[in-house]
């Protein structure tokens, strides 16, 4: 195999790990523990990065305040063990959430990432969300008019 097809692969298999992350985080309504290496890494960007169990920590507090939350991947790009990706989070806001009562609210925004696979786990998670747009959704600010 050459090292361009040995990369190809590497970048379909990375891509693949990530797809099958957030097909189990949507699926069992919390952090895919399994998937994760021991030295698990995630930064929401402008937030100190965390380690596993913090993360796992993070992801309950959305599925609490957003019980039907769902990531779903609009884009991957791959090369290597990186992937890039561009997903959107969709649910409804039913219960507290970050200092939010509950509004009822359909939520629907962006985010973009990258994740970095190692030995077909993921070893780091790394995500920009839209967080003005949740906040505005959930009543923390004011919706632009």
């Amino acid at each position: 195999m050459s090292d361009d097809n040995a990369i190809a692969q590497s970048a379909a298999e990375s891509k693949a790990v990530v797809r099958q992350y957030f097909e189990v985080l949507d699926r069992v309504r919390e952090h895919p523990v399994s998937m994760c290496t021991d030295d698990y890494k995630f930064t929401v960007l402008g937030s100190p990065t965390i380690g596993l169990q913090e993360s796992i920590d993070f992801g309950k507090v959305f599925f609490e305040g957003i019980p039907d939350l769902m990531h779903p991947l609009d884009e991957l790009i791959a090369e290597g063990d990186t992937v890039a990706f561009r997903y959107h989070y969709e649910g409804t806001h039913t219960r507290e959430l970050i200092g939010a009562p509950p509004t009822g609210n359909k939520i629907h925004y962006y985010g973009m990432g990258f994740m970095r696979v190692r030995d077909g786990k993921v070893s780091e998670f790394i995500v920009s969300p839209d967080r003005v747009t949740l906040m505005q959704q959930i009543g923390l600010l004011p919706a632009e008019g």
